[in-house]
């Protein structure tokens, strides 16, 4: 039988006894002042005054220590509070609320909180905190048994409400998703009874003096760490003050407000409970600021109070940086152990102004790379070889794998160098990364940062609308689904974008697509949910690189039309692959035009020139694994009694590729320093990224080559990561621009900028002519 069904019962049972009837003034209790709490309790209101509220509880508050009976329930609410608590009745007839119930009032008292706390005197102002830090020993001293306290559970909980709350990218929280389980103290703890809200303003004082003598809310209370309770409470002395965001934070003004400072107040909790010290105070204080700022994520997700949202946002960056700062403190600002670690690689590292935060990310990969990756490529390689026809065109499962592993580590997006859809690195930075990654033929699609998904998502955050965003962007960004970009054409020179034959022309409220791409990727990739499209919207001889115009096309469609597969050295790459594509009369709608109309040429450089210099780089890490194969084939060869490696031809040759490898790797730095410092738009980083894709991969494909011979009939098998480097080096030569062009460009800024050398002037300087 429901509590509901029993209202008229228990109505008349209250309205019979003299006790609640005294307390109430005589005013009878009528149905609408009957509510039933989730927690279980009946709360009795009042017409004539809100003060003679009555609480109704049947179920004890601290069932959790096995006690069953509503007057041991009482007594040792009692006897935690050091305060004799006002019960109005008592019930042991269980036929009402299924069990004996008993009756308490509205509690008169104080509720504090930052602001009016001010207003007492000083000495008053500690005492609140102490007599808390006193309420909260007794409740602890209520333990259960000894057990390894389960840290890991509390910070997958925290990453899972951070995922699932995410509005922007918040490397504090990330670098301590990854840094908190990697530190996770094997801590044996007497769990207690922990009180659950320990907010100031859920302590009922005296209205006479500073005494506590009832708590707001007790169905908080249950079984768990009292240190992370402590540290919950403490965990404003960690927050700086910064008005009208966190005018709660105590950091450094504690004494100014004249409260207890935070080692006071941790002491008398040793005293009060017996313990030497409290281990792992610090841990346990940078999980619950990690949780205080998801709660404020999560505000701004559900939109909680919309006007508040930046609001939130500060507050969740100072939080998140109070406990990163916790972090520093602890490691010596070396979180992740990196600086000998750097320190051992200088020829590496050099004098290149790269970050710490990138350098931390560059030994992650490293570390992921060799622990997770390395050792599964193969079986990924051998199921596409395998050519099974009903997987074919599917995710390689140790790669999806893999990929969520990698996301759950914060090792994600690191190509996007807007913080709020990544992690703010620059173009060099990522160029130490990406090079890392492209080590593993699959390591830019195992941290999300493959193409074409890094070019589209780039034109994304670029031009799209907040609608483009919500339903493009956002899947694109958490890896739910793959894309293609349709740009280049058969039958024409598509290096230059106003040969195109394609055309988009405006029909109704949209605009229909008709023409051929091919060497489009991804589409026939099952997980291919969208794509770009570029087409003539319009014939403007005078102005012809703006006739082109992107837009967003989802798949499948009946009218797009899959014609011919390409396959490249006679692999057809899958999942990804290549692909002739026919767009027959394509209909979109005009909010799937991706920026404005005649724009896409200028969008399209955007997009190209930081691909140009990641495929580069990609190619760069390829080569690195296919030489560092060779090297170790020559240490353990041996012909006629003597290793390969000692070979002075061998010598020569590795010598001669090193020296390649060196002056390609220098260009792409060089490249990726002069597009963060002037610009994408700049002439000279148009130049510098134009002379790495000419010269790069032709570079890296004779480095390939030479390997390749070095190493024997071996190297052009599938057993050995050697062939697969050769054919990314000389299919790279075609995309993006043929190499040739990026030669020619590359000859007219030279020739341009020859003009203004003021040393032609110069006597003597050119000769006779």
């Amino acid at each position: 039988m429901s509590l509901q069904v029993q209202t008229p019962e228990l109505i008349s049972y209250l309205n019979n006894q003299s006790s609640i009837l005294n307390y109430r003034q005589n005013e009878l209790v009528k149905t609408e002042h009957v509510t039933f709490l989730p927690t279980g309790e009946v709360l009795i209101g009042s017409s004539n005054n809100p003060q003679k509220q009555l609480t109704l509880r049947s179920s004890p508050i601290f069932g959790k220590l096995g006690i069953a009976s509503i007057h041991d329930d009482l007594r040792l609410q009692n006897e935690l509070l050091k305060h004799q608590q006002e019960v109005i009745h008592i019930c042991e007839d269980s036929k009402l609320l299924g069990s004996g119930f008993y009756v308490k009032g509205h509690t008169n008292g104080r509720i504090f909180n930052q602001l009016n706390i001010q207003s007492l005197a000083i000495n008053e102002r500690r005492l609140i905190f102490k007599e808390i830090v006193s309420f909260l020993c007794r409740v602890h001293n209520l333990s259960q048994n000894q057990s390894v306290f389960n840290y890991q559970a509390i910070i997958e909980s925290s990453r899972i409400q951070y995922k699932t709350h995410e509005t922007r990218i918040q490397t504090n929280i990330e670098d301590l998703l990854y840094w908190l389980p990697m530190n996770v103290p094997e801590l044996t703890i007497q769990e207690s009874l922990c009180l659950g809200n320990v907010e100031l303003n859920n302590f009922i004082f005296d209205q006479q003096e500073i005494k506590l003598i009832n708590v707001q809310q007790w169905n908080s209370v249950t079984i768990g760490n009292p240190f992370l309770e402590l540290a919950r409470f403490l965990s404003n002395y960690d927050i700086p003050y910064e008005k009208n965001v966190t005018n709660y934070g105590l950091q450094k003004i504690d004494h100014l407000l004249g409260l207890p400072s935070k080692q006071e107040l941790i002491n008398q909790y040793c005293i009060d409970r017996k313990l030497d010290t409290i281990k792992y105070l610090n841990y346990n204080t940078i999980i619950v600021l990690l949780q205080k700022a998801i709660f404020k994520q999560q505000c701004i997700k559900t939109k909680v109070d919309p006007e508040r949202s930046n609001v939130f946002q500060q507050e969740l960056e100072i939080i998140s940086r109070s406990a990163w700062n916790i972090v520093l403190e602890l490691t010596n600002d070396d979180p992740f152990q990196i600086k000998l670690r750097a320190e051992t690689d200088q020829l590496l590292w050099a004098k290149y102004p790269v970050s710490q935060r990138c350098k931390s990310y560059y030994y992650r990969v490293r570390d992921f790379l060799r622990d997770e990756v390395f050792p599964m490529e193969q079986s990924q390689f051998d199921i596409v070889y395998s050519f099974n026809k009903d997987n074919h065109w599917k995710g390689l499962p140790g790669i999806e794998h893999l990929q969520r592993r990698a996301k759950s580590m914060g090792l994600w997006n690191l190509f996007i160098g807007d913080p709020v859809y990544g992690k703010g690195l620059n173009n060099l930075e990522y160029t130490f990364l990406s090079e890392l990654m492209g080590t593993s033929f699959f390591g830019h699609e195992i941290f999300n940062c493959y193409a074409p998904e890094t070019g589209n998502i780039k034109l994304l955050i670029m031009a799209a609308t907040d609608y483009q965003k919500e339903k493009y962007l956002k899947p694109l960004l958490e890896g739910e689904c793959k894309t293609f970009f349709a740009m280049s054409e058969r039958n024409v020179a598509s290096s230059d974008p106003t040969n195109f034959e394609t055309i988009i022309t405006k029909q109704g409220d949209g605009y229909v697509i008709k023409g051929s791409k091919w060497m489009v990727s991804g589409i026939q990739d099952e997980r291919c949910k969208f794509g770009i499209v570029m087409g003539k919207t319009t014939v403007n001889p005078k102005s012809p690189f703006t006739e082109q115009t992107m837009f967003l096309v989802d798949t499948p469609h009946p009218n797009i039309k899959l014609k011919h597969p390409l396959a490249v050295f006679g692999y057809d790459e899958a999942p990804h692959g290549l692909i002739e594509v026919e767009f027959d009369n394509v209909y979109v709608p005009k909010e799937n035009m991706l920026g404005k109309e005649g724009t896409a040429f200028a969008m399209s450089q955007g997009r190209l020139l930081g691909g140009r210099l990641h495929h580069s780089v990609r190619l760069l890490g390829l080569v690195r694994r296919a030489m560092d194969v060779l090297l170790e084939r020559g240490q353990r060869r041996v012909h006629r009694g003597k290793k390969q490696k000692e070979d002075s031809a061998f010598q020569e040759k590795i010598g001669r590729m090193e020296c390649d490898y060196q002056i390609c790797k220098t260009m792409i730095l060089n490249a990726a320093m002069v597009l963060d410092s002037l610009g994408g738009r700049h002439m000279q980083s148009l130049k510098t990224v134009s002379e790495t894709k000419a010269f790069v991969p032709y570079k890296c494909q004779c480095i390939a080559d030479e390997c390749i011979q070095l190493f024997g009939a071996q190297a052009i098998t599938t057993d050995y990561i050697l062939q697969i480097a050769f054919q990314a080096c000389r299919g790279l030569r075609l995309m993006d621009g043929p190499c040739e062009l990026h030669k020619k460009q590359v000859a007219r800024f030279t020739q341009g900028s020859h003009m203004f050398n003021e040393l032609l002037n110069a006597d003597g300087y050119i000769g006779n002519i």
